[in-house]
């Protein structure tokens, strides 16, 4: 192993020993580097009962593998990989031999393919990809069309697939393959096999699955990333967009495609929640635009549409919205009301690279926007005219406040000025946020918090911060967001709910935040929900929207000064004087957080 690896493998395996906690059955890590491809392998045992994970290092040589749709992977040497496999007892993942398909829909209609992929095209040509629910058939989910002038359809995968390998035999193959294994099941007997199929599970006492889920390390800076998804030589963005009624939404798409530099590595998906006589969330000139032979935005669009009065508020719209997520290199969450300083996507991966920390978020609330002139935007507080581009001051979301119910909330951002690398920052905001794709795999929105809207950025930064990633502000304006749109609707003002504003729903939603939390009652030692509830709102699939394994809350409050217990520390301290807020207002780094 060269020299970088060995320093990267010890530290990092020394970290998983002093602080990697499981939240589901059982999981092994593995860390694998180019080389020979012979494997040295150090066992620990752990189990979750006993506060431990069993952990190991290989060092192999993977391969790479073109991802399923139409991307291309930068040419790399040797890398280094974290393998996270989680045991699923109980489950298999769906999965087929080639050539066992069904067909689910035609063009322009949806599938829900959750035994393995899916795939689009005619005959014998067709584009791959992971299966999923309420997924479009057509060539803008898929990122390419197979057969241009013909009329597609869309096929499942069905019935699962044996093999004779052991488990650890299935799990090599599994790393080896890259991209196109997700998991390795096995049958009572032990028999295991690599799966291409995605990891969602049905029922079935005869398996046994394991998921797989790799991070690959390198020491660069910007978030250790190699591209993956390519377009054009560009890295792809996937874009989170969640709109309640929103009369700003199609503008919104509209400018971010118009002031994208790249726009065809751009991928968007939307969640249209509104009434038959509100806009419509999509600008009406895509309609047409698929007739035409040049760049086509709705080529680019996944769309979940459903009516008003069925929303649940902004997790759930959330969560919907990223599971359109298809694989791009990198996720961008924002709101439906903004405009985009110019080649913003750009300026976004230029923010990332000068970023310090392998697994990087940057995040703010983007600065207001005045729209009174809807065809001359401009910053808040400027004089008609103003551009957006090269604004002298940006935000920097460096405080929060104690919530009786919540624990912590966001404060207002403070006014900085530019800087030359991304400040460090505790929290970070739904308003903009942006990071490597895998964190939504890692730490996905969770669905199940209805009509929660205190506290769920912070929730979310709880979970992200759990698995390993570091929050930053932009050096820079990426967009501006227009916060006063005076006599529009708002999701919570909405009278149609069966649930809502101080409902039992609601109620249940803020314990399950207390519970993920595991925050104490103020000046006690004891849980505002106790640690053995089995109320099902509180707990439900926490294995998969609760904390993550690699570091601790205890880790977080510490670092974000704040005594938890007795509700003390940095959001007691007003007017952004806290000690983030202060320490960093330079706009001079590099930035070094001391410990507490």
């Amino acid at each position: 192993m060269a020299p970088r690896a060995s320093v990267l493998a010890i530290a990092l395996f020394a970290a998983l020993a002093l602080g990697l906690v499981s939240l589901l059955g059982s999981v092994h890590l593995s860390i694998r580097s180019g080389g020979s491809g012979e494997s040295v392998t150090v066992l620990k045992e752990h189990s979750r009962s006993l506060d431990q994970i069993r952990a190991a290092l290989a060092e192999i040589q993977g391969k790479k593998l073109p991802p399923p749709h139409q991307v291309i992977e930068e040419p790399a040497g040797p890398r280094t990989e974290l393998c996270l496999w989680t045991l699923h007892p109980g489950t298999i993942v769906g999965e087929v031999p080639e050539g066992t398909w069904k067909n689910c829909a035609t063009e322009g209609g949806s599938c829900t393919c959750l035994d393995g992929r899916i795939r689009y095209g005619k005959g014998t040509r067709w584009v791959t990809s992971i299966g999923g629910t309420d997924l479009k058939c057509g060539t803008g989910a898929f990122g390419e069309d197979p057969m241009p002038g013909s009329l597609k359809e869309c096929e499942c995968e069905t019935a699962p697939v044996r093999s004779d390998l052991s488990l650890e035999e299935a799990k090599k193959k599994c790393e080896e393959a890259a991209h196109t294994c997700k998991a390795v099941s096995c049958d009572r007997d032990g028999r295991c096999a690599p799966r291409s199929g995605n990891p969602f599970l049905a029922p079935d006492p005869e398996f046994s699955s394991y998921t797989k889920d790799c991070t690959a390390l390198d020491d660069k800076p910007g978030g250790g990333l190699r591209g993956k998804h390519l377009i054009d030589g560009e890295h792809s963005i996937f874009v989170s967009v969640a709109a309640f009624r929103d009369r700003d939404a199609h503008n919104t798409l509209q400018d971010m495609f118009i002031k994208a530099k790249y726009p065809r590595r751009v991928f968007v998906g939307v969640v249209c929640q509104s009434y038959p006589e509100d806009p419509d969330c999509v600008p009406a000139s895509w309609a047409n635009c698929s007739l035409e032979t040049g760049f086509c935005a709705s080529d680019q669009l996944r769309q979940r549409k459903f009516h008003a009065s069925k929303a649940e508020g902004p997790t759930h719209a959330r969560a919907l919205a990223a599971s359109m997520y298809r694989g791009e290199d990198f996720f961008l969450m924002i709101d439906a009301h903004n405009r985009f300083v110019t080649h913003w996507d750009e300026v976004l991966i230029k923010n990332v690279r000068s970023c310090p920390s392998k697994k990087c978020v940057l995040s703010h609330y983007p600065q207001g926007l005045d729209n009174s002139e809807p065809d001359r935007p401009r910053p808040l507080g400027t004089s008609p005219g103003t551009s957006l581009d090269n604004f002298p001051t940006t935000s920097y979301l460096c405080g929060g406040e104690f919530h009786e119910r919540s624990i912590i909330k966001n404060a207002r951002a403070a006014s900085v000025g530019l800087s030359n690398v991304p400040r460090p920052q505790p929290y970070t905001g739904a308003g903009l946020l942006f990071g490597p794709g895998r964190m939504i795999i890692e730490a996905p929105f969770d669905p199940h918090l209805p009509f929660l809207w205190d506290g769920e950025e912070f929730l979310y930064t709880a979970r992200l911060w759990t698995w390993g990633y570091d929050f930053f502000s932009p050096c820079e304006n990426i967009l501006f967001h227009h916060y006063y749109r005076e006599n529009q609707p708002r999701v919570w003002s909405e009278k149609t709910w069966s649930g809502g504003q101080g409902s039992p729903t609601q109620s249940a939603s803020y314990r399950r935040l207390q519970y993920i939390l595991e925050a104490p009652k103020r000046g006690k030692s004891e849980f505002m929900v106790p640690r053995d509830t089995s109320e099902y709102a509180v707990t439900r699939d926490l294995p998969k929207y609760g904390l993550g394994p690699l570091r601790t809350m205890d880790e977080y409050w510490k670092f974000a000064r704040i005594d938890i217990r007795n509700r003390l520390g940095d959001p007691t301290v007003k007017e952004h004087n806290g000690f983030f807020c202060k320490k960093f207002r330079s706009g001079k780094g590099p930035y070094e957080v001391p410990p507490a």
